[in-house]
């Protein structure tokens, strides 16, 4: 049984390390891992070959939510964020204005 083969069999899954040191992680193993495009891993070595990936928390969001206004039939325009707005977010933006 060769190197390959071997893991192959116990692991299933493998990735291969290119040129530049960069490998591609299998979609089967990303996703039972909940590691999509775009988040942080944390790389972790543990010695003896074995590195740990490790997905970080997203950070919130901190840019302003992009608001539309709305002219509707009769009434008067109408902003939207496409999301339900918090009581707080409506304080927040009315504090300010003077």
């Amino acid at each position: 049984m060769t190197v390959r083969n071997a893991y192959i069999i116990v692991f299933r899954m493998h990735a291969t390390i290119y040129g530049r040191g960069q490998m591609v992680i299998p979609a089967k193993a990303r996703k039972q891992a909940r590691i999509d495009s775009g988040d942080v891993v944390s790389v972790e070595p543990q010695g003896d070959g074995r590195i740990v990936l490790v997905r970080l928390e997203r950070p919130k969001d901190s840019r302003p939510a992009k608001a539309k206004i709305i002219y509707r039939n009769g009434n008067h325009p109408v902003g939207d964020l496409g999301r339900p707005i918090t009581r707080d977010e409506i304080k927040s933006a009315l504090a300010e204005f003077p």
